[in-house]
């Protein structure tokens, strides 16, 4: 008896780079990645995709955004060593100028570096989304009183109000 498992089909390359670039889910393409600028999405609204497969996925994506953030830092600085001085500033408050810089770039380029990460992945194996859980709109109601039950049957009620515990 031979039950095959079926296989996830492979999207263009192409593909799952726009869909990177876009900040799309690499699954359905057309989930958000982001919540805001910093803070990604657990899953996938639409299709359930996670986006944390294992813990310390987005290493490498950290590893390609200092790659970017490098390279895009080298191809304006070392043109810059090559210009005369037009500027009166010490070379105390350039460097920094050039901490700040290279600060900003890095950060801005962490997003499309997770994005693409996540992206390339998926591409190279992909793994199975779960179907995304409805959430209730309803309200949620603070843990007022927790329930006890011991192994004889008996019932403590604790309220954070209770100084001491009473069986029922």
């Amino acid at each position: 008896m031979s039950t095959k498992t079926p296989q996830l089909t492979r999207m263009p390359f192409w593909r799952a780079v726009a869909r990177g670039v876009r900040f799309r889910c690499p699954n359905c393409g057309e989930g958000r990645v982001f919540f805001s600028f910093f803070r990604m999405r657990d899953e996938c609204p639409v299709c359930g995709l996670s986006f944390y497969p294992e813990s310390g996925y987005y290493v490498g994506a950290m590893y390609l955004d200092y790659i970017l953030s490098a390279g895009v830092f080298l191809a304006v600085y070392v043109p810059t060593l090559f210009l005369p001085d037009i500027t009166h500033l010490s070379y105390l408050t350039k460097s920094l100028l050039w901490i700040a810089f290279a600060t900003l770039v890095c950060l801005g380029l962490a997003r499309p570096s997770y994005s693409l990460w996540l992206a390339v992945d998926f591409w190279i194996t992909p793994w199975k989304a779960k179907a995304p859980e409805k959430k209730d709109e309803g309200f949620e109601v603070p843990l007022l009183s927790l329930t006890i039950r011991s192994d004889s049957g008996e019932r403590w009620n604790k309220t954070p109000h209770d100084s001491k515990d009473s069986p029922e």
